[in-house]
């Protein structure tokens, strides 16, 4: 058990596109430098995506109720700024499920801004998200106007060439950013916190992506399959 959760941790701290520890730098992340606190949450994250996987299976598809369109099963992909984008495939590799998330943002036509990965700076990428093996939402924040939304994706946008975050646990700084944390300060800037709460440690807090798709602060408007 002790040699599984030892991979399971250098796992997720290599190749998660969304998480890494409190350190100064990219060099120093190993199972030594984690807290007790933050094995545990690290340890236990798979439930957690499962518990999000399956309420996003599980809710109602509503379309893009701001901007009402044709519905459907799944309801139909948007590319109203502001809309935040979410999917099981991560960056990194089969070993550890991984996850990402990104915003419609207006700079660009039909492009969202997202923090991808360890090495690359924010950036814009173009086009509709699709996969055949992994499952893809797109939700809407139920209190915020059409305006707000807009402003959220415009100042996301902003944010492109920042370095990626490396600190899972440093989301109240806008120097560097991981996938969910840019879209959660997207909003914060926006007056809505999308935290929720399920990964902090006292007053740090860290967002997943599967936090936008189980939140009663949204609701889905799109799903792949």
């Amino acid at each position: 058990m002790k040699k599984t959760f030892s991979l399971f941790i250098c796992s997720m701290l290599s190749i998660m596109c969304f998480t890494s520890p409190i350190l100064a730098n990219e060099d120093t992340l190993n199972e030594q430098n984690l807290t007790e606190e933050q094995k545990e949450i690290l340890e236990t994250m798979p439930e957690r995506e499962q518990e999000y996987l399956d309420y996003g299976f599980q809710a109602p598809i509503y379309g893009d109720f701001k901007n009402p369109t044709t519905r459907s099963a799944t309801g139909s992909w948007s590319w109203r700024d502001g809309v935040i984008c979410v999917t099981t495939e991560g960056f990194g590799t089969n070993t550890v499920n991984t996850w990402h998330s990104a915003i419609v943002a207006p700079q660009r036509i039909e492009a969202v801004i997202e923090a991808q990965k360890p090495g690359k700076t924010a950036d814009f990428r173009h086009g509709v998200w699709t996969s055949s093996t992994h499952t893809i939402w797109q939700v809407g924040v139920k209190s915020t106007t059409v305006n707000q939304d807009y402003n959220a994706g415009y100042w996301a946008g902003q944010q492109k060439g920042k370095p990626y975050n490396l600190n899972f646990w440093n989301c109240y700084q806008t120097g560097s950013f991981y996938c969910s944390q840019l879209v959660w300060a997207a909003y914060y800037t926006a007056g809505v916190n999308l935290n929720k709460s399920d990964n902090d440690i006292g007053g740090a807090i860290a967002v997943h992506p599967g936090e936008f798709v189980k939140n009663s602060k949204t609701l889905i408007t799109y799903r792949n399959r």
